[in-house]
């Protein structure tokens, strides 16, 4: 039995993962929330192009001279739609951002000796933010393990991240629908922890969600929903055109 000899198994996940990441809008270099909200306004029919167009006359964002925001000018395509899919499947990829749930607290605690500023969580805006989360992170477990099952055989690490780029592109309406088919409102969550390096809480309806320095993972009943190289509890693997012929013809 012949066997490729330029052939690895790599996980399908890491692949699928930065690839999204990579198609998120970065403008000067960085992600911007404020922008992609304004976009993602324009894709669920939010916002009108009139709009758009005051939001980026009101900042003097010059679009002629800056390529990050030719998805904000022009009719409405396909194109908008995948940046604004990968832009939300990203935020559950990076280190949360605390600041959309804290406020300054009312009142200092008798141990702040520095009168340093303190934080008190807003309850309903963390319930907001972590509705989200979940719903956002379901959606990425269902359609990047859709993705690693239909994904073709044999290519480079670069043919496969075109691939995944152009399969997810397609499905960026499918993507948005199914995160706001999961955004459950009155769902409980317990918060479990809050740091720097960790990120954790459970939901009423049996998911551990837990974001740390290994990145995003999903439990549900003890199974990896996602994260740790697995989705839905399996592992996808994707046979890798990992080396140059050279390699072939030094093992022969």
């Amino acid at each position: 039995m012949s066997i490729a000899k330029n052939i690895l198994p790599i996980p399908a996940l890491p692949i699928i993962q930065s690839t999204i990441m990579a198609s998120a809008p970065t403008f000067s270099g960085g992600r911007h929330d404020g922008h992609m909200n304004i976009l993602c306004a324009l894709v669920r029919g939010e916002k009108t192009t009139e709009e758009v167009a005051n939001y980026l006359k009101d900042n003097v964002i010059d679009t002629a001279n800056d390529k990050a925001f030719s998805l904000f000018v022009g009719e409405r395509r396909a194109e908008q739609d995948a940046a604004c899919a990968a832009y939300i499947a990203s935020t559950v990829l990076i280190p949360p951002n605390f600041a959309e749930f804290l406020e300054p607290a009312a009142n200092k605690s008798e141990a702040n000796k520095d009168d340093k500023q303190e934080f008190s969580v807003n309850q309903e805006r963390l319930n907001a933010s972590l509705t989200t989360k979940l719903a956002v992170a379901l959606a990425n477990v269902d359609v990047f393990a859709l993705i690693a099952r239909i994904l073709p055989e044999n290519l480079t690490v670069e043919g496969y991240r075109t691939e995944i780029a152009r399969l997810f592109g397609q499905l960026a309406p499918v993507y948005m629908e199914r995160v706001q088919a999961y955004f459950h409102k009155g769902l409980q969550f317990n918060l479990l922890q809050m740091q720097n390096d960790q990120f954790a809480f459970t939901s009423s309806n049996g998911y551990l969600f837990n974001y740390d320095i290994q990145g995003l993972s999903l439990l549900l009943g003890g199974i990896n929903w996602y994260g740790r190289g697995q989705l839905m509890g399996q592992e996808h693997f994707l046979n890798v055109d990992y080396f140059t012929p050279k390699v072939a013809e030094l093992l022969e």
